[in-house]
């Protein structure tokens, strides 16, 4: 009988070494830590981001545990990872693997708080890293639209997931434990796309508690407990409970057959990097909206246009990303040109020839005061248009003037997967905003920048912690 899924990766992840990572793989997974990091500043400037920390500090503070990025607060293993969780979490600018899951949130969080614990250097966390990123990107590959489909939210149900392989990493779990860890994580995922579809916030919460419970699963299989060995793929597993099916069948997919092979999940480990794939989000807003704020961006910097000029803006995108969170389940007010849809920022962005990174974030349907006229004006004049046949986050962007004049952007669906280079010029450009003192903020790059230096994590931690 062949291994089971979850022994195959758990065989991967623990002959996983900073010596076997190819070059550009440690630069996209430093390119992600940094994104979080910066983030996490921002998020706890938040409301939420500080109900949080104060949450935490209060209900499982800990002298001697893991510290809360920015409070410098220690709190438990646990907690010190829900709490980072949120704060990466609070303003919608994690990053994101195929629009719907979020591994930033999840796996670092968890990965931080145990590699400080643990005493690991800065190559262990890197490596728990690759290994987190890289099995919930696999995992969830094509199955994240059946998951959605089925009422759940991908990125909580496949973080919790990624959350317990960085954390069992940086334990030391032998093959046997990381499977157990896979099955207790499976056990304990979930997360439903309720609050998504009608305007409920419970989500704000998903990724923190999913971070919280891969902890646990990974901290709980140091117990020698035999997990299910087929969790993943078995009739009663993990796939038939999220996606409806152990055999591949699929409800929805971004483009292609509906029907996909579990083989392939860990088809060409160590070869194949699905993290390559990970795309960060520096604009508060939903994952499908920053490549048309980006390509209009561009458009907008080669061409002066007066609002008042435009006859209509068509923006065509993939037909996913027009119908989150599923087309099971649509959001109405995500849909509907209005506050927070991709037809205001498509418009804000036109008018304004760029979006705040630092705007604060907006809720679809929200309804607000001051917004600019011409914005709203210019929004009824935007169409969204989903294809089945189009990429995720390649929008082609088409604005026609009144005398008949066009312009016109297409992205590939790759542009917004960033280096560690490209990463730190685009976050960089919102220090000037942060209240943090320049230098610091300078020497979190410059450490992340050479993170397999350290010989713990102390000094990047204590570089997150205000002063």
């Amino acid at each position: 009988m062949p291994d089971s899924l979850s022994r195959t990766l758990a065989r991967f992840v623990v002959s996983l070494n900073y010596e076997s990572l190819p070059p550009q793989v440690v630069d996209k997974i430093k390119a992600s830590l940094l994104h979080a990091l910066i983030i996490s500043i921002v998020g706890a400037g938040t409301n939420h981001g500080a109900a949080s920390i104060r949450l935490v500090k209060e209900e499982e503070g800990k002298y001697n545990g893991a510290t809360i990025l920015v409070d410098g607060g220690r709190a438990t293993r646990a907690g010190a990872a829900f709490a980072n969780s949120k704060l990466m979490h609070a303003t919608n600018q994690s990053d994101s693997y195929r629009m719907l899951i979020h591994p930033g949130p999840c796996v670092i969080p968890a990965a931080l708080a145990t590699a400080e614990m643990e005493g690991r250097d800065g190559r262990d966390l890197l490596t728990a890293l690759v290994a987190g990123y890289e099995v919930e990107s696999r995992i969830a590959g094509d199955f994240i639209p059946s998951t959605q489909a089925r009422g759940f939210r991908s990125s909580p149900v496949y973080g919790t997931l990624g959350a317990s392989v960085a954390c069992g990493k940086l334990l030391g779990l032998t093959e046997d434990q990381l499977v157990t860890a896979l099955a207790l994580a499976c056990t304990f995922t979930g997360g439903t796309t309720e609050g998504a579809r009608s305007g409920g916030r419970e989500m704000m919460f998903h990724e923190p508690n999913a971070t919280r419970n891969g902890v646990m699963a990974a901290l709980l299989a140091r117990e020698d407990v035999a997990g299910s060995e087929f969790a993943l793929e078995g009739d009663a597993g993990f796939y038939n409970a999220f996606t409806g099916n152990n055999r591949g069948e699929l409800s929805y997919v971004f483009q292609g057959p509906l029907q996909t092979s579990i083989e392939d999940v860990a088809a060409d480990l160590g070869s194949r990097w699905e993290l390559m794939h990970v795309t960060p989000k520096i604009y508060q807003t939903a994952g499908y909206n920053c490549p048309v704020i980006e390509l209009m961006t561009q458009i907008r910097a080669s061409h002066t246009i007066a609002p008042g000029d435009i006859e209509s803006i068509t923006v065509d995108m993939n037909w996913l990303e027009t119908l989150y969170p599923s087309p099971a389940f649509p959001s109405a007010t995500r849909s509907a040109p209005g506050v927070g849809s991709t037809h205001y920022f498509a418009a804000y962005t036109c008018v304004h020839g760029s979006y705040p990174p630092l705007k604060p974030r907006l809720e679809p349907g929200e309804q607000t005061s001051g917004e600019d006229p011409d914005v709203m004006s210019l929004l009824k004049k935007v169409e969204v248009v989903g294809h089945q046949d189009r990429t995720p986050f390649a929008p082609r962007i088409t604005i026609r003037l009144i005398g008949g004049t066009i312009y016109q952007g297409e992205y590939q669906g790759d542009e917004l997967e960033w280096d560690l280079a490209t990463e730190t010029r685009r976050i960089s450009e919102l220090f000037e905003a942060l209240p943090w003192p320049r230098e610091q903020l300078d020497s979190i790059v410059h450490t992340v920048s050479r993170l397999e230096e350290e010989t713990t994590v102390d000094n990047l931690i204590r570089l997150c912690v205000r002063r």
